[in-house]
């Protein structure tokens, strides 16, 4: 009878184990007067440029350490410690202003596919792997510098090789266009026929890629976009769009070929 529950007890554990191994969780997060900010997950930061609806996808562990900076004149952060105890759920919160500052409040906790789709907002999966700013300095333990998010400009900020030619463009136009389609196959084919038409950063690239939510149309608006980048030594850093390790395997064998073929 013992040795019974002994082995009840392994399988139980085991299965507690694995049901955490597995997890898959959302975060959405919705300012409600539209002010723009940026999400801090572990103190890693999780999306290149401020928003004011961002859905964070894939979190895979049962606590998070949240920080959320909004660099209006406020210059606010705001910690939260969330916790997930079952898989495939979708949590909600909205930023409210109130008696001065903003408040994080929680508005539902639903399945995964419950919510409908939301057209506005940025989907951003979760990664482990420093994003860098150029404009993004500490400058103590709880405030920033007083430094405007800007994205890479033709200017002393990038000094490396330079891709295509021409004068930077900015995505807002496309980026709005984009978000007023519906269909993904839509968003996928404005953006495909857009971007061949001028030369980005690949910060403005990022922006548009982190409309779509699956990997593989990610992928392709990435191998897309390198012949419509300026700084093209920056590339790299659209490995952070990518949840799967498929996706990456094949975005970074896309830059090795494109790597030896520029040697040749």
């Amino acid at each position: 009878m013992k040795i019974k529950l002994i082995v009840l007890a392994l399988i139980f554990n085991l299965s507690h184990l694995v049901c955490f191994s597995q997890l898959n969780n959302n975060l959405i997060v919705k300012s409600d007067d539209s002010v723009d900010f940026f999400i801090f997950v572990d103190d890693i930061l999780q999306n290149s440029y401020a928003f004011d609806n961002i859905k964070l996808s894939g979190y895979d562990k049962t606590s998070m350490k949240l920080k959320i900076y909004i660099p209006d004149s406020s210059k606010q952060i705001i910690e939260k410690s969330i916790y997930f105890e079952l898989t495939n759920r979708e949590t909600s919160a909205k930023l409210i202003f109130s008696g001065g500052k903003y408040k994080f409040r929680f508005t539902g906790d639903v399945p995964i596919g419950v919510n409908a789709m939301d057209t506005t907002q940025l989907i951003v999966p979760y990664h482990t792997s420093s994003l860098f700013l150029d404009s993004l300095f500490l400058t103590d333990s709880t405030h920033f510098s007083d430094t405007t998010f800007h994205n890479l400009a033709k200017s002393e900020s990038y000094s490396g090789k330079i891709g295509c030619s021409g004068p930077i463009k900015s995505t807002d136009e496309l980026f709005e266009n984009i978000n007023k389609e519906y269909f993904s196959s839509n968003k996928l084919a404005l953006a495909k026929k857009e971007l061949p038409k001028g030369c980005f950063t690949v910060n403005e690239i990022k922006k548009i890629i982190s409309l779509f939510e699956y990997d593989d149309q990610k992928l392709e608006l990435s191998m897309l976009s390198f012949n419509y980048i300026y700084d093209i030594e920056n590339f790299k850093k659209l490995e952070n769009l990518f949840l799967l390790q498929s996706s990456l395997d094949k975005f970074y064998a896309f830059i090795n070929e494109n790597v030896q073929l520029d040697k040749n």
